[in-house]
């Protein structure tokens, strides 16, 4: 599948201010984003697993706190495509795997449903105004060799 324009010009925005690197633990996979001028991490609450049984991704946890950072329009939609694509590359995930998230209504609006690279769904919303959100995951040719692994990791 080509990359869309908005991939190919905001990944390359992001990689350039943001150093993303990762810890793997069996079928989990956390995510850092650190600063590369300042060397602060900026975030840590990154975490995707692979439900084999289910045959999808579950994003346990997506809070790239970039929307704080300067500057900084559309790259959690750019880190979350990155993310999505260096972790099915990771554990060599074949189309058609799911990707699974459960987020709040709200969240789903301003941002989930507006990444135009991925067709999430609300599937139903549950107990604690929670929305299950769902899509496939469809395979492309993103280079993920600049998200590296951890050195302190296991």
């Amino acid at each position: 599948m080509p990359l869309s324009k908005f991939v190919q010009e905001n990944i390359p925005i992001l990689l350039r201010r943001y150093e993303i690197s990762y810890c793997k633990e069996a079928d989990c996979i956390e995510y850092f984003i650190t600063d590369k001028n300042t060397h602060e991490q900026i975030s840590y609450a990154l975490v995707l697993s692979l439900n084999r049984f289910a045959k999808q991704i579950n994003v346990g946890r997506f809070c790239p706190e970039l929307y704080k950072q300067p500057h900084c329009k559309y790259l959690s939609a750019a880190c979350f495509y990155l993310l999505i694509h260096h972790f099915a590359k990771v554990f060599h995930l074949i189309e058609g795997y799911g990707i699974y998230l459960e987020t709040k209504p709200a969240t789903y609006k301003k941002f989930f449903s507006a990444l135009k690279d991925f067709n999430l769904k609300v599937k139903r919303i549950i107990l604690c105004n929670t929305a299950e959100v769902c899509d496939v995951y469809h395979q492309d040719n993103i280079d993920t060799s600049m998200v590296v692994k951890e050195v302190l990791c296991n």
